[in-house]
């Protein structure tokens, strides 16, 4: 029997510094309000992800109607 993955999110180093960005502060601090909305949305992002990654090779393809749905309302 395998052990589960450990529970968070694995980040490549430049998407952690994109969400700083976005999430942070002028002192690169992330107040909580913040922290929980990023959270949220890598959840969903994630999620959304696996969901359409039918044959779970790390490639999805959107149509611009879905990426646009997928940008703009989740």
């Amino acid at each position: 029997m395998s052990n589960p993955p450990p529970p968070g999110f694995k980040l490549p180093r430049r998407l952690h510094q994109l969400i700083i960005l976005r999430y942070s502060e002028p002192d690169l601090a992330i107040d909580f309000d913040n922290f929980v909305s990023c959270l949220i949305r890598l959840e969903t992002m994630f999620k959304t992800f696996k969901t359409l990654d039918t044959d779970a090779d790390g490639v999805v393809s959107f149509s611009f109607m879905q990426w646009i749905s997928l940008t703009m309302f989740t």
